[in-house]
């Protein structure tokens, strides 16, 4: 076909009369965009190398040269050809024909030469549609073979080797394509699904190059990385918008498609991991533990402000002063201490509390409140001396407190600044800190709470988190990954428990059993179902928990969030 080609190059190029390029955009750069984007076809062939891997002979040398070859013939002989056809055919004999290679074959070749290059290209066409065939059906047969898809698609012929069942389903859907679909909207179906491959192949090499997943070190890398990358998603893209609606719809519901078959059926049973999700995964883990390290440096809040009322016992009031002052920054730091309905010298702070948070820099002042408005008179003191933390005990929600405890599930869901809760009982010696997690990465703030007490109290930190059962592999050690990079930012000892588990509040009891503090949290405001759920988990476990709620959690943006929902 090639050699036809370059015939037909050669032997037409005398015959190109200049004036049939004139105007040679007539309909502007959006019409040669669309052009484009139709026959973008041409290049499907491309992919095909790749899909045929297996069978390729040295693939570290020969498929980037065959792609990269093939490639350049390409941009060299089809501008070419479509050069001769336009210099030598009239533009309305070329607008009005199926068959432009024909046509214009005809006015320099004769119809000898018009037979040739006719039964050239029906040659070419079933070659084409063989290599299709051959090619497409790898692609059901790989995710067979990964538990991607239906296991029946991975069978392969006894004589042939070939994957006879993929074969027969892309085979059959191609002939219900050719039946039932008009040829250019076939052409334009192809060429969005070339596009949309060309994008998400350019996405995958980025995802791949960003994971740094052990078993990914191609032998051929990329050049430039990652410029072609971002110009083959932006070019492809693009020229997807000039297709029209069919095209596009069908381009929208081929993703629609994938993405639901992949939540619905291959999740679950990947063999792999995807390494889009470990890539987000490893640059959101990354922009946490760098704000970590910053919390945890920081040395403290400037402003912490510790709620006493009335019914907490002495050792519970003590406990509460104890993680203000080691929350609080040395040298500079105000700890003011609110009591509700309290007697101030019935109260924390004692003279020897004086004494030693005077020893260390902070400043300490009382405020008594009375009135009945108090949360509102709180809420009010926050808002107006920019507290930084706010610390109270969170009673359980018997008669006798219910109306303290909806004051402080008030404040904890209208407060500006992050706050913290003791619960159960007070805290004794403290050598080990167990910080809990489920599924997503810690909070940055849960983290400097539990490293700021843990380093005053010389002990160690226990990061705790659970997985799904049917999580793949590489998620837990992801996880590990991740806690290796937070014990990089500690100032104290630490190790981690990952575990796989059914019952989230049953296991992390479990877990959590020889730590003498427990911390978890979730976000105020949005998300009341995790509240009652860290609410549940600190009433289980059998120490001190801290239930730390930070209301300004910083998120990822728009566009990283939606990808994430598409690879999770």
């Amino acid at each position: 076909m090639s050699i036809v080609l370059g015939g037909f190059v050669v032997l037409g190029a005398p015959n190109i009369v200049s004036g049939s390029f004139d105007p040679l955009f007539s309909h502007g750069l959006k019409g040669l965009f669309s052009a484009t984007a139709v026959v973008f076809v041409s290049y499907i062939g491309v992919t095909k190398v790749a899909s045929v891997a297996e069978e390729v002979k040295r693939p570290s040398r020969n498929i980037p040269l065959s792609i990269l070859t093939s490639v350049g013939v390409a941009m060299l002989l089809y501008p070419a050809v479509v050069a001769v056809m336009v210099g030598v055919t009239p533009a309305d004999e070329l607008a009005s024909t199926e068959t432009p290679i024909l046509t214009a074959a005809t006015h320099f070749l004769g119809s000898a030469g018009a037979y040739v290059v006719a039964g050239t290209a029906v040659l070419a066409l079933l070659s084409m549609a063989n290599a299709g065939i051959i090619a497409s059906a790898r692609y059901p047969f790989a995710m067979a073979r990964n538990s991607l898809a239906r296991s029946f698609l991975a069978r392969i012929g006894r004589r042939s080797g070939a994957p006879v069942a993929g074969i027969i389903v892309t085979g059959g859907a191609l002939i219900l394509l050719v039946l039932f679909v008009p040829l250019i909207e076939l052409a334009k179906l192809a060429s969005a699904f070339q596009l949309l491959v060309f994008a998400l192949t350019n996405l995958a090499v980025v995802a791949f190059r960003e994971a740094h997943l052990d078993w990914y070190d191609p032998p051929f890398k990329s050049p430039f990385y990652p410029f072609p990358q971002v110009f083959g998603i932006v070019a492809s893209l693009l020229l997807l918008t000039q297709m029209g609606t069919v095209p596009i719809v069908g381009a929208v519901v081929f993703v629609a498609a994938g993405v639901v078959w992949y939540r619905s059926f291959g999740k679950t049973r990947a063999v792999k991991e995807s390494a889009a999700r470990d890539a987000l995964r490893r640059r959101e883990n990354t922009r946490l533990v760098q704000n970590t390290a910053k919390a945890v440096a920081s040395g403290g809040r400037n402003h912490v402000v510790v709620l006493i009322r009335r019914p907490t016992r002495p050792n519970r009031q003590q406990t509460l002063f104890r993680l203000a002052v080691r929350l609080a920054k040395a040298d500079g730091g105000r700890l003011p201490v609110i009591h509700f309905d309290a007697q101030s010298d019935q109260m924390t702070p004692t003279r020897q509390d004086l004494r030693w948070t005077a020893s260390l820099g902070i400043s300490v002042t009382t405020e008594n409140y009375t009135d009945e408005d108090r949360r509102g008179m709180v809420h009010s003191f926050v808002e107006r001396e920019n507290v930084d933390l706010f610390i109270a005990d969170m009673p359980q929600e018997l008669r006798s407190t219910r109306h303290i405890t909806r004051d402080l599930h008030w404040l904890r869901e209208h407060l500006t600044c992050d706050s913290v809760f003791l619960r159960n009982r007070a805290v004794d010696d403290i050598d080990t800190i167990a910080v809990l997690g489920t599924g997503g990465p810690y909070d940055p703030v849960k983290i400097e709470v539990a490293d700021h007490i843990a380093r005053y109290e010389e002990g160690k930190i226990r990061f705790v988190h659970l997985v799904s059962p049917d999580a793949p592999t590489g998620q837990s050690d992801a996880i590990r990954r991740y806690h290796e990079q937070l014990g990089g930012a500690l100032t104290v000892p630490w190790d981690d428990r990952v575990r796989p588990a059914d019952d989230l509040v049953e296991a992390l009891t479990v877990l959590s059993r020889g730590a003498n503090l427990v911390v978890l949290g979730a976000p105020t405001h949005r998300f009341h179902l995790v509240e009652q759920l860290a609410d549940r988990i600190a009433e289980s476990v059998d120490c001190p928990a801290l239930l730390v709620h930070t209301p300004a959690l910083e998120r990822p943006g728009l566009v990283t969030r939606a990808v994430q929902w598409l690879v999770n």
